[in-house]
């Protein structure tokens, strides 16, 4: 079953889009191997909101053991952020919605 994920930050969003930068690039790379979706990485008004979507929670849980996320992760120097995840009830996707 899908998963979602979601990942909050506070902190200066310009700033930690930026940080997050290099870690969406190794995402990229690696998710596809792990069942990874999709994501969205949304402003807040204190930060931001970074959505993941999975085929189903163990590839979810795979990818953040990743090594080079870890890594990256690391030298990062993000914030601690709080998470959230969820099983999918319901999934529906707009052919005019798929970007990369």
């Amino acid at each position: 079953m899908a998963v979602v994920s979601m990942m909050r930050m506070n902190g200066d969003t310009d700033e930690l889009i930026a940080k997050l930068g290099p870690i969406t690039e190794i995402g990229r790379e690696l998710a596809p191997q792990h069942g990874g979706l999709g994501t969205i990485v949304a402003r807040t008004d204190d930060g931001i909101l970074a959505i993941n979507l999975w085929s189903n929670e163990e590839g979810r849980q795979a990818m953040a053991q990743e090594p080079a996320v870890l890594e990256a992760l690391s030298a990062a120097g993000l914030p601690a952020p709080a998470f959230e995840g969820y099983e999918v009830a319901e999934m529906h996707i707009l052919q005019a919605a798929v970007t990369d």
